[in-house]
């Protein structure tokens, strides 16, 4: 378990959302940001073991997955469950003798009525926002937390390799549909060994013009492809970011692959302790400028990522956040094909003392990938 008080300046915390709840406890709850009418939580106090707060059913998991300190849950049955979060956290901090004590919470994270119930169960209670030390933290990966986002990143990239590789073989039945190539990917990362699956979305042609497009209909030759997936792996996020042409790419789509990689490589110059985010941003909004490149800007160029499956830092004009040895890093450039498509080569890199490490890339992307029918492409 981390040191959850380094640097914060507390003598209690409560944490809910439930990447953060992760982070400092190891314990994952999948679906729980899916059901914000089930809160989840954890109290640290730092003189007995940290308590966990969970619906019943999901109790269980925590304990298979090693829990071992304090947990307390509640049911369906329960009046009203924020009710429940308050209860409990103003029972431990009276049972400790913190009643007067300085508590965080996430402020931007925990909703209203809680936040006013905990004031109301705990009035002496001097609670203050630990949402920048929180993310702080979270911004640094130690060895454990990089080695299970490499696990990660690579149950990605095989699932998206083996969904190619089914592609590659139904073209002479006329192919897959978008929606079965998705389910595809997912599977394969299941089969891989991934923990949970997040975004599976695959668009073509027109709809990818847009960042997300119901996947709808067969893939059609001469279409360029964008790929969009992200899965997890104990806790920890992989994402990516892929383009394909069905049949041989044509000039125009090749050279809008080059013209994104021109970016990107742009900005991994940049990518290095010390330099600011928003730096980052400027010098790949410079060059798309100078070589007239279409650069979508409004997705900025790149975010951090860990427990949460985008967090800061955020390379855009308005995060003037500094590097720091041990964040990782996606980056994330988008630009426009040549039916305004939007093509994007996402990659995760590792912030080492010898520079930004791939730990994304499984494959040479280097060119764009032409599904032809061939499995000795991969």
């Amino acid at each position: 378990m981390k040191d959850v008080y380094d640097g914060l300046g507390m003598s209690a915390l409560l944490v809910c959302d439930p990447h953060t709840v992760m982070y400092f406890t190891g314990i994952e709850f999948p679906f729980a940001t899916h059901f914000p009418e089930k809160p989840v939580g954890c109290i640290f106090t730092g003189k007995n073991d940290p308590v966990l707060l969970c619906p019943y059913e999901w109790g269980r998991a925590a304990l298979d997955q090693g829990w071992s300190g304090n947990i307390s849950t509640y049911t369906d049955n329960n009046a009203e469950n924020f009710s429940f979060i308050a209860d409990k956290t103003a029972e431990v901090l009276k049972s400790e003798g913190l009643e007067k004590a300085d508590a965080g919470i996430e402020e931007s994270y925990i909703p209203a009525a809680l936040a006013d119930m905990l004031r109301d169960r705990c009035p002496t209670v001097r609670w203050t926002a630990a949402d920048a030390a929180l993310a702080q933290q979270r911004m640094i990966k130690n060895a454990d937390e990089l080695e299970l986002m490499r696990t990660a990143a690579e149950q990605l990239e095989f699932g998206l390799i083996g969904a190619l590789q089914h592609l590659e073989g139904s073209l002479e039945e006329n192919g897959y549909t978008l929606a079965e190539f998705c389910e595809r990917i997912r599977v394969h990362v299941y089969e891989t060994g991934g923990t949970a699956g997040g975004l599976a979305a695959v668009s073509a042609g027109s709809d990818s013009a847009q960042w997300y497009a119901r996947p709808v209909g067969k893939f059609i030759p001469g279409e360029l492809v964008r790929i969009e997936a992200s899965s997890r792996y104990m806790g920890l996020w992989a994402v990516t970011s892929r383009m394909m042409t069905i049949g041989a790419a044509a000039e125009l789509q090749v050279r809008a692959y080059e013209e994104n990689l021109v970016l990107k490589r742009r900005a991994l110059e940049m990518l290095s302790p010390g330099v600011k985010a928003s730096s980052i941003f400027e010098a790949v909004a410079e060059i798309a400028a100078a070589k007239s490149i279409d650069f979508r800007g409004e997705f900025g160029a790149g975010h951090g990522l860990g427990a949460g499956e985008t967090e800061a830092p955020f390379l855009n004009m308005e995060d003037d956040t500094t590097l720091r040895e041990g964040m990782c890093i996606v980056l994330a450039v988008y630009t426009e094909g040549p039916r305004k498509e939007l093509v994007c080569v996402k990659d995760t890199y590792y912030l080492g003392t010898k520079g930004p490490v791939c730990i994304s890339s499984f494959h040479n992307w280097d060119s764009l990938y032409e599904v032809t029918g061939f499995r000795s492409a991969h």
